[in-house]
């Protein structure tokens, strides 16, 4: 496989997981937060989504318009945050099909960014962020009773390999 491809895997892989949490959340569940100042759990996943909005519009049309992370209120129902995700990964995908190897390697300047970095570092930064929100959100879950989807790939709900193999270790 190549660079591109095996990044492209790995994108449509974790938001498949990344959806995977709007099934388990309800319109009431979006506003639960662990504490009053910690993103809500649909600030997270909206944030995810805007987040890959920000970073495509800055690197592909050079508009890093900060208002596009702004929090709309109140925070969009499930089937909403669905449409959105849906919005954003489809003008995020045309861009990504576009893409060559060599234009993985072109430097793209960004905002608060300390250099430069090839698009390359970019594309990876928003799938990182997405993991590092979507885990924050599993610990979201588990606190309020819930159980977050497999971290890895888009397991039936409920079915959690790693929790199995914790169990069948007596919780070591």
């Amino acid at each position: 496989m190549t660079e591109l491809e095996v990044l492209l895997e790995n994108w449509d892989r974790f938001r498949s997981v990344t959806l995977q949490f709007l099934d388990v959340l309800t319109d009431d569940d979006l506003n639960w937060r662990p504490e009053p100042d910690a993103f809500s759990c649909g600030q997270q996943l909206l944030h995810i989504a805007q987040t890959e909005a920000y970073c495509f519009r800055g690197l592909f049309d050079g508009e890093w318009d900060k208002g596009v992370l702004r929090f709309p209120e109140p925070i969009p129902s499930v089937a909403e945050l669905r449409r959105y995700f849906t919005e954003v990964r489809d003008t995020s995908s045309q861009r990504l099909e576009s893409l060559t190897e060599a234009d993985l390697a072109a430097l793209h300047p960004g905002p608060n960014a300390s250099a430069d970095y090839p698009l390359r570092w970019w594309l990876w930064f928003v799938l990182e962020h997405e993991i590092h929100h979507k885990a924050q959100l599993a610990v979201y879950l588990r606190q309020m009773g819930k159980v977050a989807p497999f971290f890895a790939n888009p397991l039936p709900l409920g079915e959690r390999p790693d929790i199995q193999a914790r169990e069948e270790l007596n919780g070591a």
